[in-house]
């Protein structure tokens, strides 16, 4: 291990993290810039010194929205001027990042899709990215050809035609109807790679099979919700395609009693074969259900509005401030008894979703993000050549007035400065902008990929797993929500890392003789632990043996070669507190902290990658800010 001086504090701190510098919010960087002109992230920062800038940054957020204080308005909440973005899926709701869903298929039936770029089999682009914004078709449609994809095939069953493969037309169309299956599956199965991996999905290595239905223009009719599934049941096509998943975001005609809905029936017999469906409950907040929603065997999901805050399950004041969606609801009658539906709850408002590449939208999307940067100060020597850009990624007719209208009619720079964010916030609140890249979402549609994505995650870390196991495991691990209307609530608002974590102790799970990381071990668990030599006991250097909570710590990692835990109780040094192997592939020790509140992470080091893995614990949900895109575990004791 290589000491060296944090430049802002001069803690002796190891090298390796320093350099996790380039890791930190964005807000947490220009914070520091801004307080120390000489550093910049090449320089390196020490873990404690970033917790502590955003610390500050967390004391000056608002209670209340910012989002009412601009003219006008945008369209999504957020609390600090800094901050003006929504976070992403797992900074809201933590994952189990071991897992990606690889070696699982989940279906789509969609009205359209198109191939984005997180879709590719890599989070990162091989060689020099293409500059997307500028792209048109075929040139996209080119570079997207020539890296590898994770889709198992395509099927395009529209206007009661049937076309198989990845090279149908219709799979590389911009039309208005490729949008919506292009968000579905990227919010699940998406990498990030055009958002540095902020924005990924909870199952960024599975395979997709997207199958396209409806009629031309987008309308789909419950008979060809049917077609699609008939296809996954004729000749088994779902076991061909190693289907284990499918997500549907649309829903039938009509209400009509499970039994005698023909939809309904095709999705109970997908069910009764072992595959794993998830059906969005519908976004008009009343008691109905469409097909395939009232399946019994069909897991329906609702929707959250968490106000797009961080917010801890642990606090259970931050858990009375998640509202409802307006999703629907409703009975069914499953086995001589009452089944209320949706079963479980997912984030159904502020999800960052691609923007679809060849649409025009995405050039100014593009354009809104550079002209934001110039008039945050970050790029003050090309305000002109902004101004031009922006206007001429404006459509004729759209927009009254562009920015470079508004700095050409008034006279100085304090008032076209306002008239220049008014002109951009309109453009910003047209698009649902978030990223040069993204917008935000809502509807079950959003929150049933969120729960299909869990599902490939849970299917990946145990194979073993039935249907009807991983759907009794989402409910079991979800998060009560008692202070909001039982009849649509469900079991509560999903948990991704619990879930899997409860996926790998079910039935042929990997660990299921393991006690879940992050819990208390009473002194005979200690004990019985102890006698059998299973378990090391660690103890930081400033705590004497005999004082403290035993806490059990574990992480999956086969591929490792040592795993230490690092955190606020050693000076977040690595190699200090080492974790001992145990069977397949779980590393897991007792650590003994004294009373208070513990952030921590886990240190990977492995022949098979030269940087190690600074890694959150996936099995403990409950994180905090530490400065980083990742929170740190916490532990209370």
């Amino acid at each position: 291990m290589t000491l060296a001086a944090c430049p802002l504090c001069g803690t002796p701190t190891d090298r390796r993290l320093l350099a996790h510098a380039h890791d930190l919010q964005p807000a947490v960087a220009t914070w520091i810039a801004a307080a120390a002109p000489a550093w910049s992230p090449a320089a390196g920062l020490c873990p404690a010194c970033a917790g502590r800038y955003a610390g500050r940054l967390a004391r000056q957020r608002s209670a209340t929205s910012l989002h009412t204080a601009t003219d006008p308005v945008t369209t999504f909440p957020y609390y600090h001027p800094a901050e003006e973005t929504v976070l992403s899926q797992p900074q809201r709701l933590p994952d189990y990042t071991t897992f990606t869903g690889a070696g699982v298929t989940v279906a789509f039936l969609d009205s359209g899709y198109y191939p984005h770029p997180d879709l590719a089999v890599t989070p990162t682009w091989p060689g020099a990215p293409p500059v997307w914004h500028r792209l048109r078709q075929p040139s996209l449609r080119d570079a997207l050809q020539r890296v590898p994809l994770r889709l198992a095939e395509y099927v395009d069953l529209t206007d009661a035609g049937e076309r198989v493969g990845l090279a149908t037309p219709s799979l590389w169309d911009d039309a208005g109807d490729s949008w919506h299956g292009q968000m579905t599956s990227v919010i699940a199965a998406g990498n990030g790679l055009l958002s540095d991996g902020l924005y990924r999905g909870y199952a960024p290595g599975a395979s997709l099979l997207p199958i396209k239905i409806g009629r031309s223009g987008g309308r789909i009719p419950e008979e060809d919700i049917l077609r699609g599934l008939g296809w996954l049941l004729r000749d088994d096509n779902w076991q061909r395609y190693g289907v284990r998943v499918i997500n549907i975001s649309v829903g039938g005609d009509f209400p009509q009693d499970w039994q005698e809905n023909p939809v309904c029936r095709a999705a109970h017999a997908l069910a009764q074969r072992g595959v794993f469906i998830a059906a969005a409950a519908g976004n008009r907040g009343i008691e109905e259900l469409l097909a395939p929603a009232q399946t019994p065997t069909v897991l329906t999901v609702g929707g959250v509005d968490d106000r797009n805050r961080r917010w801890r399950p642990s606090d259970p004041d931050a858990v009375e401030q998640l509202a409802l969606y307006q999703h629907n609801y409703g009975v069914v009658s499953w086995r001589h008894a009452l089944l209320r539906k949706p079963e479980i709850l997912a984030l159904a408002r502020w999800i960052p979703s691609p923007v679809l590449p060849p649409s025009p939208m995405l050039k100014e999307t593009h354009a809104i993000a550079r002209l934001r940067q110039v008039l945050q100060g970050e790029d003050d020597s090309h305000l002109d050549t902004y101004l031009r850009h922006w206007e001429q990624t404006l459509h004729a007719g759209q927009q009254p007035a562009t920015p470079a209208d508004a700095v050409a009619a008034t006279d100085g720079p304090t008032q076209w400065m306002a008239e220049v964010w008014s002109a951009l916030r309109r453009r910003m609140n047209a698009h649902k902008w978030v990223h040069p890249y993204y917008q935000h979402v809502d509807g079950t549609s959003v929150a049933v990929a969120q729960v299909s994505a869990v599902a490939a995650q849970m299917f990946e870390a145990n194979p073993a797993l039935t249907a009807e196991t991983v759907r009794q495991l989402l409910v079991e691990s979800s998060l009560a929500l008692p202070h909001l209307l039982p009849r649509q609530t469900g079991a509560g608002l999903l948990q991704p890392a619990l879930a899997v974590a409860a996926a790998l102790r079910a039935h042929g799970g990997r660990l299921g003789a393991f006690p879940r990381s992050g819990t208390h071990l009473r002194d005979f668990e200690l004990q019985k632990w102890s006698v059998q030599g299973k378990l090391t006991v660690l103890v930081p250097d400033h705590l004497p043996g005999a004082i403290g909570t035993t806490i059990y710590l574990g992480y999956y990692a086969p591929q490792a070669d040592r795993v230490s835990v690092t955190g606020s109780f050693n000076g977040w040094q690595p190699g200090q507190l080492v974790l001992q192997p145990a069977a397949n592939g779980w590393w897991h020790a007792a650590l003994r902290l004294p009373p208070g509140t513990h952030q921590y992470r886990f240190w990977i080091e492995s022949t098979a990658h030269p940087t190690p893995c600074w890694c959150r614990d996936p099995e403990n949900p409950v994180c905090v800010e530490g400065g980083y895109q990742a929170g740190h575990s916490s532990i209370s004791v």
